[in-house]
């Protein structure tokens, strides 16, 4: 075995040499899918400390009191490039009835506070508003 290394002296290098880079590159992959992991777990934790927020914004543009229920869609989660957390979700549990909205966050002074925007379907507006047309 050593004979050959030694007659191999460049090839044993190069191998030495690959081998490394591969378990650099993979430690970097590893390392890149738990930040992002660790960065999904912070947006889910903004969008439940604001579900009241989100239900709110939805309600405010229920006139005829026609939802019933909310349902937030985890799955939906996506950091927004222009800052916030978007989500979706959608009413009485039909996911025609959807909405989607962005949690922002500003900083006043010391104090963090939450801005709630976003929209709502088409349907939705109908269904809110009893608009069958």
């Amino acid at each position: 075995m050593f004979k050959w290394i030694k007659r191999h002296r460049i090839i044993s290098i190069v191998l030495v040499v690959i081998v490394v880079i591969g378990l650099m590159v993979r430690g970097a992959i590893n390392m890149k899918r738990e930040s992002d992991r660790k960065f999904q777990e912070e947006m889910v934790k903004e969008v439940k400390k604001n579900e009241k927020s989100i239900e709110e914004f939805v309600r405010s543009e229920d006139e005829n009191k026609v939802v019933k229920t909310i349902t937030i869609d985890y799955d939906s989660i996506e950091h927004n490039p222009m800052g916030g957390v978007m989500v979706d979700g959608y009413v009485n549990g039909d996911k025609e009835l959807s909405f989607g909205v962005i949690i922002s966050n500003n900083y006043v002074g010391d104090k963090r506070e939450y801005n709630i925007s976003g929209g709502i379907s088409s349907k939705l507006d109908d269904f809110m508003t009893g608009d069958t047309n």
